[in-house]
C-alpha cells in the first residue's frame, strides 16, 4: 500500500507538473495570440477626424475625385460610408489629398475643402501662371514682351484662364509661351501620372460666344496617333482602342473588340473597313472606324472621284459630293416636284448619261455652295 501509495504521489507530482507546464504555455501562446491579435487590430484601426472612436477598415474606393472608405463602427458593427479625402487621379491609391491640402493639377490649385456638413469638395479655387506662380481669381499677369495679359477668373461659374493681347496682336490660346489661334490644335502632356495608356492630350483653341478664348481637351495622343473623344483608333500592335473623357478633362484609351467599329445603314450592319456599292445613292461606300464614309460617285458604268464635277444629260451638271449627291440645273425639269418630307435622297436621276461635250451654260458652284 505504501509502495503503491509513493507511486501515486510520483505520479501526481509528475502529471501535476505536467498540467502546469501545459497550463504555462496554454497562458503563453495566449498571450503571443493576444499580442498579435492586439498588433492587427491595432494596424487596422482607424479614427475619425475627431479621433473619438475607433473603426475597422475596410475596402476603399475613389468617386468623382473623392475617396471613401466603408468600415463598420463600434462593437455593434454598423456599417457606415465615411469620406477619407481627394484625389487628384481619380484613381483609388495610397496617395491622396486630406481635407485642408492642395495639389497643383492642368495649371490649376486644387483643393480638397470641406464643407459644414461634412461633404468634401474638390475644385480649382486659383489658376498656376507659366512661371508657377498661384493667381487667385481676380488677379492678372503679364506675359511674353507685356503684350500678352492672363487673366483669372470665374467665367460661367467655373473657374478659367483667359488669355488676351492688345489690339495690334492676334489672339488666342495661350501655352507653353505660345499663342494658338481659334481652331489650332496643339498636343500637351498626360496629366494623370497613374495612367500609361496615353502620351499626351490633344488640345483646342476656342472661342464661344466670340468672347475670350480658351482650351479644351478633346482627344487621346499616343505616338504619332491622335485619336478625338467618342472615336475609334487602331496601335501598332493591330488592337482597337477608343478615347473616352472622365472628369475635369482627364482622357485615357480604352481598348475595344473590332466588333465595336461595325457600321449600321439601311437596317444593315457593316463591318469596319468593309465597302460596297449603293446602287440606290449611285456610291461606293466605306465603313471607317464606325463611321459611313462615302468614297466615290456612280453614274451608269463611270466612277467618280469625290468633288468631281461632270456634265450630264438634261442640261445639268452632276457634282460628286461627300455626303448627298447634287445636281445643278439652269433648265426646269418636269418630273422633279416639292414633296413634304424633307432630306430625302433622291439619288442618281434614271437615264442620266454623262454628255463629252459640256452645254454652253454652266452655272456657277459658288452660287449654290458655301465651302
Amino acid at each position: 500500500m505504501r509502495f503503491g501509495i509513493k507511486i501515486y504521489t510520483v505520479f501526481s507530482i509528475l502529471f501535476s507538473g505536467f498540467f502546469e507546464k501545459e497550463n504555462r504555455m496554454k497562458h503563453f501562446g495566449a498571450a503571443i495570440l493576444a499580442i498579435v491579435c492586439l498588433q492587427l487590430v491595432e494596424s487596422a484601426a482607424v479614427f475619425d477626424r475627431n479621433y473619438t472612436k475607433p473603426y475597422v477598415l475596410k475596402k476603399t474606393w475613389v468617386q468623382n475625385f473623392i475617396k471613401f472608405q466603408y468600415i463598420f463602427e463600434g462593437n455593434q458593427q454598423k456599417p457606415k460610408i465615411v469620406p477619407l479625402g481627394c484625389s487628384p487621379t481619380n484613381v483609388d491609391s495610397d496617395n491622396y489629398l486630406k481635407p485642408g491640402e492642395t495639389s497643383i493639377e492642368h495649371d490649376f490649385l486644387f483643393s480638397c475643402e470641406e464643407g459644414e456638413d461634412g461633404v468634401l469638395n474638390y475644385e480649382a479655387t486659383a489658376c498656376i501662371d507659366a512661371h508657377g506662380e498661384v493667381m487667385h481669381p481676380g488677379e492678372t499677369r503679364r506675359l511674353s514682351n507685356g503684350t500678352v495679359v492672363l487673366h483669372c477668373n470665374i467665367y460661367g461659374g467655373a473657374l478659367k484662364k483667359v488669355v488676351e493681347r492688345d489690339l495690334f496682336s492676334a489672339a488666342g490660346c495661350y501655352f507653353n509661351e505660345t499663342i494658338y489661334s481659334e481652331d489650332e490644335k496643339w498636343v500637351e502632356p498626360q496629366v494623370n501620372p497613374a495612367d500609361s495608356s496615353i502620351d499626351g492630350r490633344l488640345m483646342q483653341c476656342f472661342r464661344p460666344h466670340y468672347s475670350y478664348y480658351e482650351s479644351h481637351v478633346v482627344g487621346c495622343v499616343i505616338g504619332k496617333l491622335g485619336v478625338l473623344i467618342g472615336e475609334f483608333g487602331q496601335l501598332l500592335d493591330g488592337s482597337y482602342v477608343k478615347c473616352v473623357e472622365a472628369e475635369l478633362g482627364h482622357v485615357s484609351l480604352k481598348t475595344v473588340n473590332v466588333d465595336e467599329l461595325q457600321c449600321k445603314m439601311d437596317e444593315q450592319t457593316f463591318a469596319h473597313a468593309s465597302q460596297w456599292t449603293d446602287d440606290k445613292k449611285g456610291a461606293n461606300m466605306k465603313c471607317n472606324y464606325g463611321h459611313i464614309v462615302k468614297e466615290s460617285c456612280v453614274i451608269g458604268n463611270e466612277t467618280l472621284s469625290i468633288g468631281q464635277e461632270v456634265p450630264v444629260s438634261r442640261g445639268c451638271i452632276f457634282l460628286c459630293h461627300p455626303q448627298t449627291n447634287v445636281y445643278i440645273c439652269d433648265d426646269y425639269l418636269q418630273e422633279f416636284q416639292i414633296i413634304e418630307t424633307e432630306g430625302q435622297d433622291l439619288g442618281p436621276i434614271e437615264g442620266n448619261q454623262i454628255i463629252v461635250e459640256e452645254p454652253e451654260k454652266k452655272k456657277s458652284l459658288k452660287s449654290v455652295f458655301k465651302f
